[in-house]
């Protein structure tokens, strides 16, 4: 779900697919007509060969690529077309924004999330497991689920697309025994 694929063309500094969430989710609605110009813009001083290879080819491939994974969508409001994020982006803007926050120094609590899923949700409750394991928390014990940042909202939204409501918990530990090895996992001192 996390890929940061690059195109060989352009710097690893940025990646397209965080760019266009965020000039998305910042505009909150965004007129596609105005997208590409700012995009563009962002980007132009990361585009190695200017004259060799066309900057709004590469972002209008990866808006689709991004359409196409259902990371955004495409409405039409007055005849207009507009481009939003749907559940996925959410998610996955969710990912970068915290995924930047690691940067910083660890402020030495954990974050837990437990759930209690009954059987016959058997699906929902894989994808439960997929989602966090994917976003970066780690298997504590069976159900029980640990990282070392923030990620209030991404459980939130994890709660309210899968319809869980209380059948997951959300804690913020500040003290957990023998959490070495975690700490080692996480790289984090």
């Amino acid at each position: 779900m996390h890929m940061n694929n690059m195109n060989s063309k352009i710097n690893n500094k940025v990646d397209l697919k965080k760019v266009i969430l965020k000039t998305v989710a910042t505009a909150g609605v965004l007129a596609m007509a105005i997208l590409a110009p700012n995009a563009i813009q962002i980007l132009r001083p990361f585009i190695k060969n200017k004259r060799k290879y066309n900057s709004k080819y590469y972002l209008n491939k990866k808006a689709k690529k991004l359409i196409d994974g259902g990371f955004i969508k495409i409405d039409i409001k007055n005849g207009k077309r507009f481009l939003s994020l749907t559940d996925r982006g959410e998610r996955e803007l969710l990912y970068y924004q915290i995924t930047e926050k690691k940067k910083s120094k660890w402020d030495g609590k954990w974050r837990v999330v437990i759930f209690d899923v009954w059987e016959n949700t058997r699906y929902k409750r894989n994808l439960l497991r997929n989602e966090i394991k994917d976003f970066g928390f780690v298997q504590l014990q069976r159900s029980v689920w640990i990282y070392p940042y923030e990620c209030a909202d991404f459980i939130e939204l994890l709660k309210t697309d899968l319809s869980f409501g209380n059948n997951i918990r959300y804690m913020v530990v500040e003290k957990l025994d023998h959490d070495e090895n975690l700490r080692k996992r996480f790289g984090i001192k």
